[in-house]
């Protein structure tokens, strides 16, 4: 039988300010032995309804560490089930939460609109902004790392496009080196270290988050803009891709085109540009050594090593360099 811990005030909003404020008023930083009301008073401010199997015996041990741009939360301990139910992302001053939730231990199952995915050691879940759904965990302990973002993290794209086959990563190429940078910081390293895994472990989020993001729908349904998708995605390692050539082989004029992305929040020049900086992400993470940053941009389908670090830094706010560095140090292959 489920057990509610006591009733507990909320921050007032989603706001990212908010609720920084609130789990430090809560918690603070660093490790400490929490129960069952403050393991609801810190999942409150996210939206989520926590009920206990094991009732008020339920304990945690609580790790947060403040880093720039985000707060992550290592939670070791009792399960719990969460119920999330938001109709409206709500209208607050300044940029709302996002939440990336990592699975270290511990089984579970994400259910929503009567489906329910599996839950295991690897798995990544990106919470949505709205919506309803419950994430429940089975086994008697439990581990994962909660990463609170602002909702930039999904560049000029709206809150409520989540792919819902997507909420649930598993095997997502970048998530091991995002759990290796994550036990960097929580082992308190060297500030100039700590700066530059918390700006990678940021772009590795964001670039696994923009995986599960899809656009707008257009007028005609989004065919059309599914179809230049499908060649952006094929073609991206074309420098000279451009709207024309992507016209060229769906036999329709540009302006045809570019009307399928009007109303979205990404152009089609931006959507190529995402798809290329993706790719390139991968690669930088992968940690061949015989792939120099020249070559990746080529691979990626920028014109040089120079556009894509442009482009790079424009999008995750950090060279491609440093993101390699900071990756390659995660997975034990250099040093910072």
């Amino acid at each position: 039988m489920l057990s509610a811990p006591p009733r507990v005030k909320r921050p007032p909003d989603l706001s990212i300010d908010s609720v920084f404020a609130w789990i430090a008023h809560t918690l603070g930083t660093g490790r400490r032995e929490v129960g069952a009301a403050e393991i609801a008073a810190l999942l409150g401010p996210m939206g989520w309804e926590t009920t206990f199997p094991h009732g008020p015996a339920s304990r945690a041990s609580v790790h947060v560490v403040s880093v720039e741009k985000m707060l992550l939360i290592r939670y070791r301990g009792s399960p719990f089930s969460a119920l999330f139910r938001r109709e409206t992302a709500g209208m607050v001053d300044g940029p709302r939460i996002s939440v990336v939730e990592l699975v270290h231990a511990g089984r579970g199952r994400f259910v929503q609109d009567d489906r329910e995915r599996d839950l295991v050691a690897g798995d990544a879940i990106l919470h949505p902004p709205i919506g309803e759904y419950v994430v429940e965990w089975l086994d008697d302990e439990c581990e994962r790392t909660y990463a609170v973002m602002s909702t930039r993290l999904f560049g000029r794209r709206a809150d409520p496009v989540l792919h819902d086959d997507d909420l649930v990563q598993r095997a997502a190429p970048l998530l091991p080196a995002a759990v290796e940078l994550l036990d960097v910081l929580v082992a308190d390293p060297e500030p100039l270290v700590a700066t530059v895994a918390s700006q990678t472990l940021y772009a590795l989020l964001a670039t696994t988050v923009a995986g599960a993001i899809g656009p707008a729908e257009p007028p005609d349904g989004g065919v059309l803009r599914d179809r230049a998708r499908d060649v952006l995605q094929r073609r991206y390692a074309e420098p000279e891709l451009d709207a024309d050539a992507v016209a060229r082989e769906l036999r329709v004029s540009r302006r045809h085109l570019f009307a399928q992305f009007d109303g979205g929040n990404d152009s089609f020049a931006s959507t190529l540009r995402d798809i290329r900086l993706e790719h390139a992400a991968e690669l930088l993470a992968s940690g061949d050594r015989a792939l120099t940053v020249r070559r990746i941009a080529r691979e990626s389908g920028f014109g040089g090593a120079t556009q894509l670090a442009r482009a790079f830094r424009a999008r995750f706010g950090l060279t491609p360099t440093q993101f390699r560095s900071a990756a390659l140090r995660a997975n034990g292959l250099a040093e910072l």
